[in-house]
């Protein structure tokens, strides 16, 4: 986070304090008087620069990306994050005011979207926010959004780790959800005006042909066997992989692919070539090369993305990878 997205983040935290400021003259004084109007983080945007790590846990797992010199960071994988959910998760955190008490029963608790996380669709998304020696800046629990408290932003219901009280507070903290929606998932587009051809190697199974000639023509399927006709739908199915080439998962390498893996590869019609290797369950790894010098800075784009990483395809992907012939075809019509 550099200096300037300091500056335009402190402008923009200054500015929601002060809408809340306006907005709590003149709302209704029934509530929580001690805190309300306060920072719930009150130091937080003044040490924005010492920020390294957020940390986001929620039903489906536990999640950290990192500021680095050159951007930000999955920190198990290394894959690269957005740096707008980054700035978005600082500055909602750090503008949040308190609003009111809410309950400290836990029973009820997942009435606000704010049961411990790893308890199911009411769990809350707990965030923790880190310097670069670990310290905590801030840890909260948000819950559900609540739009009755006034104002653009509404509200948000949050709780702290390991304290029964749960608050309203005003302002929103945007967590991307799924996690992988800290990525830019879309790779690249391979759509029927740019599809070539597409193959399925390997495995011990079928090897499968479609082609797209000329080029925007409808897929035709190489070598239907003999009584059986092509299913338009499963082969149009097959191109979708790939428009847009796209992942919901990403990791560092684990072990080695098999020499006979099961391979989807992509020719575009510029000489752009991907392939796809199968390496168990759902997860592939990916690597792109220009046959052109048209397809040169494409291909060496997409590297930059894939290059040494896993990805984890959707299971409708992932079961296709796995099609024979057969699967791509149907009874003819009578």
């Amino acid at each position: 986070m550099n200096m300037k997205h300091i500056v335009v983040l402190s402008i923009a935290a200054v500015a929601a304090v002060a809408a809340t400021a306006v907005t709590l003259r003149t709302a209704p004084q029934n509530i929580a008087s001690d805190k309300r109007g306060e920072l719930v983080f009150r130091d937080l945007i003044a040490k924005a620069n010492d920020i390294a790590t957020i940390t986001v846990r929620d039903n489906e797992k536990a999640f950290s990306v990192e500021r680095r010199d050159n951007g930000f960071f999955d920190k198990d994988s290394g894959y690269p994050a957005r740096a707008e959910s980054f700035r978005d998760i600082v500055g909602g955190v750090g503008t949040l005011a308190f609003e009111e008490t809410k309950t400290s029963d836990p029973a009820r608790y997942g009435d606000i979207g704010l049961a411990d996380p790893g308890q199911g669709e009411k769990s809350g998304r707990e965030v923790t926010i880190r310097d670069a020696r670990s310290n905590v800046l801030a840890s909260v629990i948000v819950g559900n959004r609540d739009t009755t408290v006034g104002g653009a932003r509404g509200g948000v219901y949050l709780r702290f780790p390991g304290s029964p009280q749960t608050w309203l507070a005003r302002g929103e903290v945007r967590v991307p959800q799924p996690h992988t929606a800290w990525f830019e998932i879309n790779l690249v587009n391979l759509n029927k005006d740019a599809l070539a051809k597409l193959e399925l190697r390997g495995g011990g199974l079928d090897d499968v042909t479609i082609a797209s000639e000329p080029k925007g023509s409808d897929l035709k399927l190489d070598a239907a066997p003999e009584g059986r006709a092509p299913d338009s739908g499963k082969l149009m199915r097959l191109s979708f992989m790939v428009d847009p080439l796209s992942f919901q998962d990403v990791r560092k390498p684990v072990g080695e692919a098999k020499a006979d893996a099961r391979k989807l590869i992509a020719y575009g019609h510029n000489g752009l070539k991907i392939t796809v290797t199968s390496v168990g369950d759902e997860w592939v790894r990916m690597a792109a090369e220009a046959t052109s010098d048209e397809a040169k800075a494409q291909a060496e784009d997409l590297s930059k993305k894939i290059d040494g990483f896993e990805f984890k395809l959707s299971k409708n992907d992932a079961d296709m990878l796995a099609w024979g012939l057969k699967d791509f075809t149907m009874e003819p019509k009578s």
